[in-house]
């Protein structure tokens, strides 16, 4: 890695990209940061809602981002202000899943009536059941949307659903790294294709962010709910890496029971998995000592992605009567566990 290419006139050559699209990012962090580095570097018009010192580092600086064999350091248009933004041709939300809810009606001014809104979460999301028939057509999910507020905040037809394989984590204000390769999986949530959706998936992949359509969204996105499942509240109980996890003879009896239930699960779904169990697993461990984002915030002290993550994978197993007893009794000791980190944190905070 050349750690010498500090300036953005230094940094490696950036694709070649017409910036036709205004494209917004509410959320800096490991992901919002990462994104918003890559399309920046390559010429995008990038608006980014961010706050505190995270905001601060990124006006001053631009944001640093560090990928596999280099460092690029990328200037970026940042404000704490959805009005100063304005109104974008493409929404990304980066935040976690629990935080949209309280999220989306700040974010009411960088949306328009042609906005394209999409959601890079964890987990299940809100709009599962939106755009096909099923027999659950039209339900919230309420681990994940209480009540259906987001479902009645944002129309589904301005939503384009994304599946994010990117691995990042935040070093600090206006830093973040990401050293393993990077995709990003777009679609509709009805399962058509559209103008829309080529455009934005061509755009991004022009900028240096690989991103493929899918015609059927959902079965990425069920490759993805059980890559997290499978690795992130584990993580949080056993203080484990990506590694660890996926060849520790202790901890990889327990994932491959995970994967196991997730995977009947996701046929039930009527899921088309281009999933192989064993590959998946020597993938993992070879993305060597990275923690998982569900530990980063553990460690950090933050609010875990439990309830997009982990409840609403039981919440949608409970809907189909499918068993998940291994599954049910990890996300109930990673809730415990989580419980008495933040017990602890604020008796800790109390003392001093």
């Amino acid at each position: 890695m050349n750690a010498s290419v500090q300036a953005r006139d230094e940094s490696p050559p950036a694709p070649t990209l017409h910036p036709s699209l205004r494209i917004g990012i509410a959320g800096a962090g490991a992901i919002g940061c990462t994104l918003a580095a890559t399309l920046a570097h390559a010429g995008q018009a990038v608006h980014l809602l961010a706050r505190g010192a995270n905001l601060q580092a990124i006006q001053r600086n631009g944001i640093k981002l560090t990928r596999a064999q280099d460092i690029i350091q990328a200037s970026v248009a940042a404000s704490a202000s959805a009005h100063e933004l304005g109104v974008q041709d493409v929404l990304f939300l980066c935040t976690k899943a629990q935080d949209l809810a309280g999220l989306l009606p700040a974010l009411a001014p960088m949306i328009g009536p042609q906005t394209c809104v999409v959601p890079l979460v964890n987990g299940v999301p809100w709009w599962y059941f939106q755009g096909i028939p099923d027999h659950f057509s039209g339900r919230a999910i309420e681990a994940v949307d209480p009540g259906g507020a987001l479902l009645s905040a944002l129309p589904s037809e301005q939503i384009l659903g994304a599946v994010v394989f990117i691995t990042a984590e935040r070093l600090g204000p206006g830093a973040v790294e990401s050293r393993n390769p990077m995709l990003l999986v777009l679609g509709e949530l009805d399962h058509t294709e559209t103008p829309r959706l080529q455009r934005i998936a061509a755009a991004l992949t022009a900028a240096g962010l690989p991103t493929r359509s899918s015609p059927r969204i959902r079965d990425p996105l069920w490759t993805k709910i059980i890559a997290n499942l499978a690795s992130n509240p584990l993580s949080v109980i056993s203080g484990a890496t990506l590694q660890a996890l996926f060849s520790d003879p202790r901890l990889l009896p327990v994932v491959r029971k995970i994967l196991v239930e997730a995977m009947a699960l996701s046929a039930a779904y009527g899921a088309r998995l281009e999933f192989d169990p064993e590959t998946f697993i020597a993938q993992a461990a070879a993305m060597g000592p990275t923690r998982t984002s569900m530990l980063q915030d553990s460690l950090q002290g933050h609010p875990l992605e439990l309830a997009a993550i982990g409840d609403s994978v039981l919440e949608l197993a409970r809907l189909r009567q499918i068993p998940m007893p291994i599954t049910q009794d990890i996300i109930a000791l990673t809730h415990f566990r989580d419980e008495a980190t933040r017990a602890a944190n604020a008796l800790n905070g109390d003392k001093k």
